[in-house]
């Protein structure tokens, strides 16, 4: 029996439904996300109070609703992929498939390391944490609300792509097992990862792609990272090693992406995700 994709949309950026990398979700649902998944059902989580959007507030309360929604999909037998607005939705996919064993790897996708906290940021941006929220680092009294919640330890945890880093998330990656890896297939398959590492959440934040060989995602990107075909290939390579058994696709805003050149390499990753997902017992 093999998996069927269960899709999960959190259409939120910074508190505010369907604006900016909000719009992402619904513009690759439009463009077929669900039937290149094959997915069993499509649902979107919402906020409690859109009326009076709040980031922080917001920001956990989706994080519980997708934890709540993938932990169903799994237990209906489903394989959960989230489209997001925002990275730390993460928080939420892994808290959902959270088990006693901490047998679930991170791979990050990201042209950023998202590994800021209250205490370091220099923007205020709430998603620049989502890296940090999700190895314990900061906010852990709001992780703590969202069901299932377990740090991810530092050496399940493998972050790809990132090159815009600010000097203090240089100095947290220096400090910890986290391992920064190029974009490279090569890179990413030869890491290691634990013994006790049995299953895989692929993270992929479309700005991981170089923002002038593929085009912007959002108004974020940068260049000098991987294109198109490469970032596939690290799926490939991922996807090899262990079961993917759950997929985030994050931070893309279709006005930036003016050709559709971003969209295009999400709806092919999408479609690759969902036959990776059928394929595993």
């Amino acid at each position: 029996m093999t998996e069927m994709a269960r899709l999960v949309l959190a259409p939120f950026d910074s508190g505010h439904r369907d604006r900016r990398m909000g719009a992402g979700p619904f513009d690759l649902l439009r463009h077929g996300a669900a039937e290149l998944l094959d997915a069993d059902q499509v649902i979107t989580v919402e906020s409690d109070r859109p009326e009076f959007p709040q980031e922080v507030r917001t920001a956990f309360e989706v994080q519980r609703a997708v934890a709540a929604q993938v932990r169903q999909a799994v237990s209906e037998g489903s394989a959960p992929v989230v489209l997001s607005g925002n990275c730390n939705a993460t928080v939420g996919v892994v808290s959902g498939l959270s088990t006693p064993d901490d047998d679930l790897a991170v791979v990050w996708l990201d042209a950023h390391a998202d590994l800021n906290t209250p205490e370091t940021t220099t923007s205020g941006f709430v998603d620049g944490m989502g890296l940090s929220v999700l190895t314990g680092r900061c906010w852990a009294t709001l992780a703590g609300t969202v069901p299932g919640f377990r740090p991810v330890p530092d050496d399940q945890v493998l972050l790809v792509g990132a090159r815009d880093l600010a000097p203090q998330e240089r100095a947290v990656l220096a400090g910890s097992g986290i391992r920064l890896l190029p974009a490279t297939a090569d890179d990413v398959a030869g890491a290691a990862l634990p013994p006790r590492v049995r299953r895989v959440h692929l993270h992929i934040d479309l700005d991981v792609h170089d923002s002038r060989l593929v085009g912007p995602a959002n108004e974020y990107a940068v260049p000098d990272g991987p294109d198109a075909a490469e970032v596939r290939r690290i799926v490939e390579a991922v996807s090899a090693r262990f079961p993917v058994v759950s997929a985030t696709f994050a931070a893309y805003d279709p006005a930036v992406d003016v050709d559709g050149a971003v969209r295009a390499a999400a709806l092919d990753l999408i479609e690759l995700i969902g036959t990776r997902l059928a394929q595993n017992p």
